[in-house]
């Protein structure tokens, strides 16, 4: 490898790392800024209702705001089945300043209905403030609502007037947002000190290199280089014989997923398409996802034994067998994206620019499908019978990941699983960024990267450790 070469691939890799440093902070938005409230309003169990608000009456809802971006204030009313007319007005108010306003129709109404105030652009700087909830109608008597309250339960710094009388107690109402990220006021400052650490490893491998003295980065970067034309002819062998007497050949890459789709779509939409929103692409995104993390595993699983004969005859760094299935699968997940986004396009989904953030998150899964399949590589060589055990594993896990339902069905307390599954967080961020069209929360990014590079580094050190033996067994 020439040193021109090497000082090459150093500058692209740096000024790929300048360039995805500027557009995630400019496609991130808000949600490089802001997270999820936790310290949110939940809503109360209703144990009575207000009097009838009508011409006259005034019912106000005190309260601590405790969030620094207000998003969402949602409340329950119920007609006790009156005949419902007039103009029903609720204020959100700063003392005398009007925050947000709604007014509905009383008549349609429903009965035990959840109104929701949704301002267009969320209230932001008023956290720990006492905020207002004003409600009154021009209702006739008989012809109202009420409001939902609870009369022993009562949030801090809440208070309850109906009319000029202060009651005890809360109304059934619920408080939403986002709240600061305190380390983003910090992101120029990490990202250039991670920028000058890439700089300063590259120049002292480069300097190493012109030495004589290589490194680990430069011996693997060397290998590739010198070994890129076996790995593309690897790739394309495990591409042909996929194919192989195959009438629809790589057409089955874009229908696979699509059938695989349909099916799951018509067993379980009866039961999660209408607590999910845009179903059939959140089904295909997963589909997607696992079966790459599927095949790519797989794959590498006999890619070591799969070739006995070339290892044991000649001297190949064995790590571009795996290496080369982990391509070889990429092209195929590459493949399957034109259905998703053909998807996406036909069912409405506006591809926004904060989409491209997708590529981060199937980056991270294709690393960490490289380190699962490397770690499976080495101990196959060792216990084929884990051929077998992986197969029956990947069931339990296709189960065990939000592919066909909602996160939000599972119970809390068995939530500590889907928490620490790895596919869980990259095939949910996907999601986030293709059918939300936003970017996750800074911190997405950060647990995703740890688990491709825990992957990585587990995987490759147990390669490195054992595959000086695996001419004794193959």
């Amino acid at each position: 490898m020439k040193k021109n070469d090497l000082k090459r691939i150093f500058t692209i890799a740096f000024i790929v790392y300048a360039v995805f440093a500027v557009a995630f902070y400019y496609l991130s938005g808000d949600q490089l800024k802001y997270r999820v409230a936790e310290d949110k309003i939940s809503i109360l169990e209703a144990d009575s209702v207000t009097p009838e608000i009508v011409r006259g009456l005034n019912v106000s809802q005190s309260f601590l705001n405790t969030v620094d971006n207000i998003e969402q204030v949602s409340l329950i009313f119920t007609k006790l089945y009156r005949d419902g007319k007039g103009l029903l007005t609720i204020d959100l108010l700063d003392g005398d300043d009007l925050l947000y306003r709604k007014i509905l129709d009383v008549e349609k109404i429903p009965e035990q209905h959840r109104v929701y105030l949704e301002p267009e652009n969320p209230i932001r700087g008023l956290k720990g403030k006492t905020l207002t909830i004003s409600i009154y109608s021009n209702s006739k008597v008989n012809e109202g609502v009420s409001a939902m309250m609870n009369k022993s339960i009562s949030p801090d710094g809440s208070k309850i007037m109906i009319g000029n009388e202060v009651m005890e107690g809360s109304l059934c109402f619920s408080l939403s947002g986002s709240e600061k990220i305190e380390v983003s006021q910090y992101y120029w400052f990490i990202m250039g000190g991670f920028g000058l650490f890439l700089a300063a490893l590259f120049l002292l491998s480069y300097h190493k290199y012109l030495n004589g003295r290589n490194n680990y980065l430069v011996t693997a970067i060397s290998a590739m280089y010198r070994y890129q034309f076996l790995i593309s002819q690897l790739v394309i062998r495990d591409f042909k014989s996929k194919y192989k007497r195959s009438i629809l050949g790589v057409f089955w890459s874009f229908l696979n997923p699509l059938l695989t789709m349909t099916v799951q779509f018509l067993v379980f939409s009866t039961f999660f398409s209408s607590d999910t929103k845009n179903y059939p692409v959140y089904l295909l995104c997963g589909v997607v996802c696992f079966s790459f993390f599927n095949e790519c595993t797989t794959m590498c699983l006999s890619s070591i034994s799969g070739n006995a004969r070339l290892i044991t005859k000649v001297y190949i760094p064995k790590y571009i067998f795996p290496l080369a299935r982990t391509i070889s699968s990429s092209v195929n997940l590459a493949i399957s994206l034109v259905p998703l986004f053909l998807a996406s396009v036909i069912l409405g989904i506006a591809i926004r620019p904060q989409a491209i953030l997708f590529f981060y998150f199937l980056a991270c899964l294709i690393l960490f499908s490289l380190g699962v399949g490397m770690f499976l590589s080495a101990l196959m060589v060792f216990f084929r019978d884990i051929q077998f055990l992986w197969s029956v594993l990947m069931q339990i896990w296709m189960y065990a990941t939000p592919i066909f339902y909602p996160a939000e069905i599972i119970p809390e307390k068995y939530k500590f699983i889907v928490r620490f599954n790895p596919l869980y967080h990259f095939i949910g961020n996907c999601r986030t960024c293709l059918i939300n069209g936003i970017s996750p929360e800074p911190r997405a990014y950060i647990f995703c990267l740890l688990f491709a590079l825990l992957s990585l580094l587990i995987g490759s050190y147990t390669f490195k450790k054992t595959q000086d033996k695996f001419a004794l067994y193959l």
